[in-house]
């Protein structure tokens, strides 16, 4: 493994992948660490070696970044998405010539298709999780995190043989291919603020009014520390001591005491600042308090019966583009996987081509991430009428202009083949 720091450095980099014939990409960030979270190592692995970019040592990065907008050099990562992402939000930088190893793996049908699956399906490789969580913009960094870090693109190029080996095998490559094209028009946006982010705390359904009215304020006030100290509001304070705050708005420092989530620490650090919050709540007048907006119980079971008349249409719909681009249809297999792409970064959400991102994370989990509200829409074209099966229920994708994950604008069943 080699550690590029020096412009130098970065310079015969630069000149290895020029003359490599492809190259795997990887990157660390430090989302669990801090609250304006950043990429904190590159790394990238050739036939034959192993390399780890440190963006931070703030050498100049175009000349990766004209390497990985060529066309005609592959690139071989693995849960694209959110490295995608953070590389244009942070340097500019778009990836063409993608292969994602992932979506291969969800095209194939495999149940695990996680990168220390992958290796060890493949190879027998077990991967080191203990630094998962790590912080990736200390420096120096230990021995074994760079080791970690070098394991995440050692073995892609080898994967990726294997998974386009088998898909060609299936008469899929075609379709990766195609879900490529998609993945590489993913752009990064800032979420614009959203006023009612306490709302995505969960539990927050079962608090009265005044309690919302409550966590409302702890949000903000947690949101504003976190900004200042740029840490993970998580490190601030948790989301059960603040709905639990909000739920029984405490009136003195014993009673605040006695609330379980809520740690001797931030009694000590906060107790004063907590109570005066609980106080504002109690004072709003009642008709400024939010609304619950809980759905009514009549229509969930519309929209239930609603949704099932939907699919079944839907159903109907599928089995007749199927047995006419097919012929006879292969049945798919109930336990095929079809979750979804690797998290997003906290505060942004994803559409190809203009997408924005919504939340923390890794496509390997790390940052907590990527985790919620990130949204990958396509269109699917005749050839994409194919059903997919999770968990026994059919999802059936009808006209050419229903949108669908990537990796999932086609069924996992091809001609005559049972997955």
């Amino acid at each position: 493994m080699k550690w590029i720091a020096s412009q130098p450095e970065m310079s015969r980099l630069r000149d290895l992948l020029r003359q490599a014939p492809r190259f795997a990409i990887d990157t660390e960030a430090d989302s669990l660490h801090s609250y304006y979270d950043k990429v904190c190592l590159i790394q990238i692995s050739i036939p034959g070696d192993d390399f780890v970019i440190d963006p931070l040592s703030k050498i100049d990065l175009a000349p990766l970044g004209e390497l990985l907008a060529d066309p005609a050099l592959p690139k071989i990562l693995h849960g694209a998405d959110y490295n995608l992402r953070i590389l244009r939000r942070d340097f500019g930088f778009s990836v063409t010539g993608l292969t994602d190893t992932m979506i291969c793996a969800q095209l194939l049908g495999y149940e695990s298709f996680g990168l220390s699956a992958l290796l060890r399906r493949h190879f027998g490789v077990e991967l080191d999780k203990s630094h998962q969580r790590a912080d990736w913009a200390m420096r120096p960094l230990r021995p074994a995190m760079l080791e970690y870090a070098t394991k995440d693109t050692h073995y892609l190029l080898a994967l990726a043989d294997r998974v386009r080996e088998e898909l060609t095998v299936l008469g899929r490559w075609d379709w990766a291919v195609e879900e490529f094209g998609r993945l590489e028009s993913v752009r990064f946006r800032e979420e614009e603020e959203r006023p009612e982010g306490f709302r995505r705390i969960k539990g927050s359904n079962k608090l009265d009014r005044r309690g919302l009215a409550a966590l409302s304020l702890l949000y903000d006030w947690r949101d504003a520390l976190a900004r200042r100290a740029d840490r993970p509001p998580f490190k601030i304070i948790g989301n059960d001591a603040m709905l639990e705050l909000a739920r029984e708005r405490p009136t003195d420092l014993a009673a605040l005491k006695s609330l379980k989530p809520v740690a001797g620490f931030h009694v000590g650090k906060y107790g004063e600042e907590l109570l005066r919050l609980a106080e504002k709540a109690r004072a709003i007048p009642e008709g400024d308090l939010p609304e619950k907006n809980e759905s009514k119980a009549w229509s969930r079971q519309v929209s239930r019966a609603s949704r099932r008349e939907a699919q079944k249409g839907s159903r109907r719909e599928s089995e007749r583009a199927e047995d006419r681009e097919l012929g006879p249809r292969a049945e798919a297999r109930p336990d095929g996987d079809c979750r979804d792409a690797p998290r997003a970064p906290r505060g942004a959400r994803c559409n190809p081509g203009d997408a924005e991102l919504a939340d923390p994370g890794h496509g390997r989990g790390a940052g907590g991430s990527a985790k919620r509200g990130r949204e990958m829409t396509g269109d699917v074209g005749a050839a994409n009428r194919l059903g997919l099966r999770r968990r026994g229920r059919r999802l059936a994708a009808v006209g050419s202009a229903t949108n669908v994950a990537p990796g999932f604008s086609r069924g996992l069943r091809g001609e005559g083949v049972s997955i």
